[in-house]
């Protein structure tokens, strides 16, 4: 490489060079002048360092065309991409089988439905496991033998080469209501070799029902009280060209129903119709009652079709179904019965007393009622029913039912939404010595009916009842006497009593029981402080002694209905001088509590105090009770 000439040499470089030269003397001072005669360059030469920027922006410029093709076919091979994966020339995809399902649109129920399908896989490959499946609907059956359920057809058509078509024939007998559509999904699923992903292809199937061999229609109300009986009627027609045999009606009553009647026998909820004619028709009758919560719908089940055998009345071809919701509503005229101002559900009444009842009634419909009716049939062994008395109503002796109407009462000809009226009537109950033949109840039942006004879809003429009950409490006649000659305890000291000498009594309490039985008898009085408890006793039960209080008790226990207990006890009585005169008493009033089984409540009575007077002795005379 040729050295750089002196001309090519800077000032810098020449003055480095003499600084650290070894050949230069360090005090020779060159001269300010040079006498070197230089020649100038005939033109610009270029400086080397620009030389080298410009050698630095081609390698640059070569870099930014490197990166530029370097993106272009980056896109292009993208955009080949995203063509061929959309396109799919040579991809494996669902879209490139081709599932033809041809077949009749509508059919008789119980006919037979021949379904075409043609399979074609267009895909670029091969396709293994080959499987296509139906799920016909529910009812579906076999097309040779329809007793047979037919719920699904599968079958594994192996592999299935690329342009390859494979077609299917397949029958099956379907069943449903006239008008319904059935919907039958289809799905066909395959794989590829050296993949364990499944593809699957779907499609479906429907048709139309248009006649049914037999067909169904139920009439029943859209709503109902709950606890009033209401009724369904279903009526059974034959569409087909021959004899149906074995015709059976099935249904699934929701919970809380009740079945009251029915026009034909009801088996396990079934009715069996036997044979229908072509043409036929079977009316079936089934009442019942619902009860529940207000603003429940419950729903029945209905389903018609033919049995298996006339023994075994399970159903083996349902035809039609049909459902029926029913809402439980309140009575559209809600009632109140008071039985002298109590409307508990408890009432409990008093034996030989006037009893006053007040009914109050308020329609809950968002309508009218006219002609409303409120009856109330009185009932029960308790009712002396040649007593019963109204202003406003009218009493029929022959069903003892008091009748209030628009002939007795104005408001009830047209009852307004949200209207009320109150009625009334009042009774006598027997006496307690007429109630030991019977339980010691009254029944009191109520009716309700009248026209609804302006809507539909329920019935225009609407009746409701509700049942209420009152208890007439038993009655005990308590006695309580003395005795000293006689009785079950033997006595001492003088009769008539001597002032200062000690005379014995025996008390006798008897309870008699004119109604219900009793639990729990007891019987208690106060001895007078001048009276003492000797502790001799007799009779059923136990008897008890308190000092502190000085009271006598007697626990009697049960009493049977119109039985009657005994009990007695012996006091001691020394009279003092201030009693001469006068026949003292020798226990205070007496009382009994027990509890009434039939009525639920306690009852209560009382007898009076008892003197030294022994009127139940033989013989006895007035002067034998004076103290002497």
């Amino acid at each position: 490489m040729a050295l750089p000439t002196e001309d090519d040499l800077g000032s810098l470089e020449r003055a480095r060079e003499r600084l650290y030269g070894r050949t230069m003397d360090p005090h020779t001072r060159p001269p300010l002048i040079s006498t070197e005669e230089k020649d100038l360059p005939h033109k610009w030469e270029e400086d080397p360092f620009q030389q080298a920027i410009r050698k630095g922006k081609r390698h640059v410029r070569f870099a930014s065309v490197f990166l530029v093709v370097a993106a272009l076919f980056f896109f292009v091979s993208l955009g080949i991409t995203i063509y061929v994966f959309y396109t799919g020339d040579n991809s494996v995809s669902v879209n490139k089988i081709a599932l033809d399902i041809q077949g009749p649109t509508t059919i008789a129920a119980g006919n037979s439905a021949q379904l075409l399908l043609t399979i074609t896989n267009e895909n670029p490959v091969a396709i293994q496991n080959a499987t296509v499946e139906i799920d016909f609907p529910n009812g579906t059956r076999e097309a040779t033998n329809t007793l047979q359920a037919y719920p699904r057809y599968t079958e594994n058509l192996g592999t299935l080469a690329s342009g390859a078509t494979v077609t299917r024939s397949v029958s099956a007998a379907m069943f449903g209501g006239a008008g319904q559509t059935l919907i039958a999904p289809v799905s066909f699923s395959y794989n590829i070799p050296g993949s364990n992903a499944v593809f699957v292809k779907k499609s479906s199937y429907a048709l139309t029902i248009s006649t049914t061999p037999l067909s169904l229609s139920v009439n029943a109300p859209i709503e109902t009280v709950s606890g009033l009986p209401f009724t369904l009627t279903f009526t059974v027609s034959s569409n087909a060209t021959v004899p149906l045999n074995g015709v059976i009606l099935t249904g699934a009553f929701p919970f809380g129903f009740t079945v009251a009647s029915s026009s034909l026998p009801l088996s396990n909820s079934s009715f069996f119709l036997g044979t229908l004619l072509p043409g036929a028709q079977s009316t079936v009758t089934l009442t019942g009652t619902l009860s529940g919560q207000q603003g429940e719908q419950p729903v029945f089940h209905f389903t018609v079709g033919t049995a298996q055998t006339a023994q075994n009345q399970t159903i083996a071809i349902a035809y039609m179904t049909q459902d029926v919701a029913i809402a439980i509503t309140a009575p559209f005229i809600s009632t109140t019965l008071a039985v002298n101002g109590d409307t508990s559900s408890n009432v409990v009444v008093t034996s030989g007393t006037s009893q006053n009842v007040t009914l109050s009634y308020t329609n809950t419909l968002s309508t009218d009622v006219t002609n409303a009716t409120v009856s109330v049939a009185i009932s029960g062994a308790a009712v002396d029913y040649n007593s019963i008395q109204t202003t406003s109503g009218f009493y029929q002796s022959a069903n003892h039912t008091i009748v209030f109407s628009q002939g007795t009462d104005p408001a009830l000809a047209t009852l307004a939404s949200g209207a009320s009226g109150l009625d009334s009537f009042t009774f006598l109950t027997l006496p307690a010595s007429a109630l030991t033949s019977a339980p010691p109840q009254i029944t009191f039942t109520i009716s309700v009916s009248g026209t609804r006004v302006g809507q539909t879809n329920v019935p225009e003429q609407i009746t409701a009842s509700m049942t209420q009950t009152a208890t007439v409490e038993t009655s005990v006649i308590l006695s309580a006497s003395s005795l000293h000659a006689s009785g079950p305890l033997s006595n001492s000291g003088p009769i008539p009593p001597r002032i200062g000498q000690t005379t014995t009594y025996t008390i006798v309490w008897n309870a008699r029981d004119e109604g219900s039985p009793i639990a729990g008898a007891s019987v208690s009085a106060v001895l007078p402080s001048y009276v003492s408890y000797t502790g001799q006793t007799t009779g059923t039960g136990s008897f008890s002694y308190d000092t502190a209080s000085r009271t006598v008790s007697w626990d009697a226990g049960s009493i049977s209905q119109g039985g009657d207990v005994q009990g007695a006890f012996q006091v001691s009585l020394t009279p003092s001088s201030s009693q001469q005169g006068t026949a003292p008493q020798i226990i205070g009033a007496t009382s009994f509590s027990g509890y009434d089984r039939f009525a639920g409540v306690q009852i209560s009575a009382t007898a009076n105090p008892v003197t030294t007077e022994t009127k139940g002795d033989p013989g006895y005379v007035s002067s034998f009770g004076t103290v002497q």
